[in-house]
């Protein structure tokens, strides 16, 4: 009887699990069915994600450092024009240690639960709680957006020891999302 629950408690698992990222080398896994729109905006408790490191290589990556165009759409898939545009502001690392205190470090085999910037809409909307909809993320990572809040040194001095590569791919996804 054990064996039958945890097997069935492993399968529900897996299935709430959906891939974000389309690479192979590093997984972004979200494990929910949906996010909600009211905590995208509360700022108090940011979606988790799961990194897992496929690879023999250590990967370095910023958390802020997903370029994102997402937006809201139906489920027949128009999308959804926000009723007040939201302009998202930035901050600056001026030194190492926040460097080394922000910047993911995801060794081989690896896996770790972390926050990610990846989640983010430029607009307040207004939608009908009776419909269903979704989001479109769409963003990248790559060397170049990991180090534009700051640590370009910091990066650089890593890649150059040769253990370590800056995470680079894609996200191009939809989620249901909750009014």
């Amino acid at each position: 009887m054990k064996l039958i629950i945890l097997f069935l408690l492993t399968i529900s698992h897996l299935e709430a699990q959906t891939k974000l990222n389309t690479k192979k080398e590093v997984d972004i896994l979200f494990e929910r069915n949906e996010f909600s729109l009211n905590k995208i905006f509360d700022g108090n408790t940011p979606y988790i994600f799961k990194l897992v490191n496929n690879t023999d290589y250590t990967y370095i990556i910023d958390p802020y450092g997903f370029k994102s165009d997402n937006f809201v759409m139906t489920i027949e898939g128009n999308i959804i024009t926000p009723v007040r545009i939201v302009l998202n502001g930035f901050y600056k690392r001026f030194d190492s240690q926040e460097c080394v205190d922000d910047l993911i470090i995801l060794g081989p085999k690896e896996k770790k639960y972390v926050s990610l910037s990846i989640v983010n809409l430029n607009g307040v909307y207004d939608l009908d709680k009776h419909k269903k909809y979704i989001i479109k993320l769409h963003s990248h990572h790559n060397k170049y957006t990991a180090s534009l809040l700051g640590c370009q040194d910091y990066i650089e001095s890593l890649i150059s020891s040769k253990k370590y590569k800056v995470f680079d791919d894609s996200i191009d996804t939809t989620v249901s999302l909750v009014p």
